[in-house]
């Protein structure tokens, strides 16, 4: 990233930051994180107005989107710019190693791609989540870090197997505005019961955001369903730093008891990331792992966030979804507010 600067009705809040790109939640330090959450709430009560008029963000997604792509497209709508939205339908196959002999079913080199984009548009987001079957290769972004490796222009993260920092800044935002102080409060990251084999790109931002920000997280999944090790150790370093914690336990009942959030959401299973099947055929005994009335009785009357879409009554029965507590919605909604901090810190 370059140096951030604004219009005047929005003063500068953050300095110099060291990467043009926003590709992981550890790209920012909690200070930068916190300026951005500010700013942020100064666009959700004022619009900034044309403050990014003549500017076009490129999206491309490679796998489906509603919540990003709309969010996106409502921030640079609102503050003056414009968004072209490409799918996988409009691209290529594209090759991401580099000196490739490209004669397979590859068309475009990344590359190629990267820097043609980069001629036309002042910034790039991308979204790809499809699983190769390998987890060593899908947590290294490869498609993602090669567009930030070839464009010339800043490029985000809009979601990958391994990251999602977009949605994760904004679900920060959601409780801050809910709790408004989070240092020491208690976020329950739960893993939920879901037919097909999720990313773990929110649960692993989340867990970092929360972390960096001090809160007392308790990380709960069935034995099997364990978040990468880098990222836990990341993040239990994180939360030390900033006055929080970071445990694991393998009982949900355990994992909920008083908790002041109760984040759910199923993800893959690395160790069977290979073997769709073999995950399946584990899940059929877990279908216990699913939030209602009787599992947020049992929390410290939390706030109850999904960061959607949401498989109703698997992953969350009606009644909690619908309740008093949930602020799912609310969520969605700061996803627009947040990206349009973020835009407005990348192309100012």
């Amino acid at each position: 990233m370059q140096a951030w600067s604004y219009h005047p009705a929005f003063p500068p809040v953050l300095g110099h930051v060291t990467k043009r790109d926003f590709l992981s939640s550890i790209d920012i330090s909690r200070h930068q994180l916190e300026d951005m959450l500010e700013l942020a709430a100064r666009a959700k009560g004022k619009r900034p107005g044309q403050v990014l008029a003549g500017k076009t963000l490129g999206l491309l997604f490679f796998d489906p989107s509603l919540r990003t792509r709309v969010s996106f497209d409502v921030a640079m709508v609102q503050l003056g710019g414009s968004c072209i939205n490409l799918s996988r339908d409009d691209l290529y196959e594209l090759e991401p190693k580099e000196q490739a002999v490209m004669d397979g079913i590859a068309e475009e080199h990344v590359m190629d791609a990267a820097r043609t984009l980069s001629r036309y548009v002042d910034a790039l987001g991308v979204r790809s989540v499809t699983r190769t079957g390998s987890w060593a290769r899908d947590r290294q972004e490869v498609l993602l870090r090669s567009y930030a490796r070839h464009a010339t222009v800043p490029v985000i993260n809009l979601e990958t197997c391994f990251e999602h920092p977009c949605q994760a800044v904004a679900d920060i935002f959601t409780m801050r505005e809910q709790l408004l102080q989070l240092k020491g409060r208690r976020l329950t990251l739960a893993w939920s019961m879901h037919p097909d084999p999720k990313p773990l790109g929110p649960t692993h931002s989340v867990l970092t955001l929360a972390a960096m920000m001090g809160m007392n997280i308790t990380l709960a999944h069935p034995l099997g369903f364990e978040v990468d090790d880098e990222v836990l150790q990341r993040s239990r370093g994180l939360a030390q730093e900033s006055g929080g914690s970071v445990q694991v336990v393998n009982d949900l009942r355990a994992g909920a008891r008083d908790s002041e959030v109760l984040y759910v959401r199923s993800w893959g299973s690395t160790k069977y990331w290979e073997d769709s099947e073999r995950e399946a055929m584990v899940k059929r005994s877990l279908s216990d792992w699913r939030v209602d009335r009787d599992l947020m009785a049992t929390t410290q009357n939390a706030l109850l966030m999904h960061p959607l879409p949401v498989r109703r009554n698997v992953v969350a029965t009606d009644e909690v979804l619908d309740g008093p507590r949930s602020v799912i919605y609310d969520q969605a909604a700061n996803r627009t507010h947040v990206q349009k901090a973020l835009l407005m810190q990348l192309l100012k």
